[in-house]
């Protein structure tokens, strides 16, 4: 978990107890850290976590050592998402205040693909059939970017935090003062269909 103060913790889920306890480099070096507003994501050994400093950090999962660091134009305050993209290798993908969304090597922190979206990411975004989305916050979208490319292949014009879920069968999208339900075209007829013939059924 992260705290304001610029620290990283890892504690044991049975008893409370820490385990390690890591910083940013800039405290380590004695200029200061940003707040972790972010909620963790861990994955592949390591914990990456959004910083106000501008920067996602990847931490060890053993012992809390700095793997690397991104910096972005602003705050990060989303939590990431991380996939393993086929074809691709496991990313990370998350959104900062600079209006950039950012796809990195999971592993090193390079860049794979970023997108600017004209707008601030305060959310955190979601992967889901090879899809990954997210909102800003100023202007109220919601986009779904390729996880491969970062091709943009969906847009709404609503939503500001965290943008959608899915249950296998259909998507979920939280607007700003909304939700949906959103299927794929094909599912949509066949469930026009079921639900005219049971309403055919009803009025006999």
């Amino acid at each position: 978990m992260g705290a304001y103060g610029g620290t990283v913790h890892a504690v044991r889920a049975g008893s409370g107890s820490r385990v390690w306890r890591s910083s940013t480099s800039g405290a380590k070096f004695g200029f200061g850290a940003g707040n972790f507003y972010a909620t963790p994501a861990v994955a592949y050994g390591r914990v990456y976590i959004g910083n106000t400093d501008g920067k996602l950090y990847s931490f060890s999962t053993e012992n809390g050592n700095l793997g690397w660091s991104k910096g972005t134009g602003s705050y990060v305050y989303g939590a990431a998402a991380v996939d393993n993209v086929e074809g691709v290798g496991p990313t990370v993908f998350f959104g900062s205040y600079d209006g950039t969304f950012y796809a990195l090597n999971a592993r090193s922190g390079g860049v794979r693909w970023s997108h600017s979206s004209g707008g601030q990411i305060s959310g955190a975004p979601t992967v889901v059939g090879g899809v990954v989305y997210f909102s800003t916050i100023d202007t109220t979208n919601t986009y779904g970017l390729s996880t491969r490319s970062g091709k943009r292949i969906f847009a709404r014009g609503s939503g500001a935090y965290n943008p959608v879920i899915s249950d296998g069968h259909r998507l979920y999208w939280t607007g700003y003062e909304s939700i949906s339900a959103l299927v794929q075209n094909k599912d949509y007829k066949r469930e026009t269909k079921e639900l005219r013939a049971q309403l055919r059924k009803k009025n006999r």
